[in-house]
């Protein structure tokens, strides 16, 4: 992983990560891997996503095998809430991964997220 970044900020009710540059699909989903990971040695099944800091949109089959992929992992066992850039309106990885089983939720407000992700609906 060259300009690419995994930070993880562990909250009280939730665990967040940051994830910035142009991340390959191999690296989406060492990011996933990581998450599943941290779920299991924290208990925690709430999960923030910031990918503001993304330099290039994923190309559209990179978001569908993700959102596949989230669906299968966290199912409806964990809530992800994924800050897209300002610059991308597209919610397809969201829809795949809700149609998967997922409870997932993508958008340009941060807040917005937050209260979704701590909500229990």
């Amino acid at each position: 992983m060259s300009n690419e970044r995994f930070d993880m900020v562990e909250h009280e009710e939730y665990l967040e990560y940051a994830i910035s540059g142009d991340p390959s699909e191999q690296e989406w989903m060492d990011l996933l891997d990581l998450q599943v990971l941290h779920i299991q040695q924290t208990g925690k099944t709430k999960i923030y996503v910031d990918a503001s800091g993304l330099t290039a949109p994923p190309v559209s089959m990179v978001r569908y095998r993700m959102g596949i992929r989230t669906g299968e992992q966290f199912g409806v066992h964990a809530r992800v809430a994924v800050l897209r850039p300002t610059w991308e309106h597209d919610n397809f990885w969201e829809t795949v991964a809700t149609n998967r089983g997922a409870i997932a939720k993508s958008g340009n407000d941060r807040d917005e997220l937050i209260q979704w992700l701590l909500g229990d609906n």
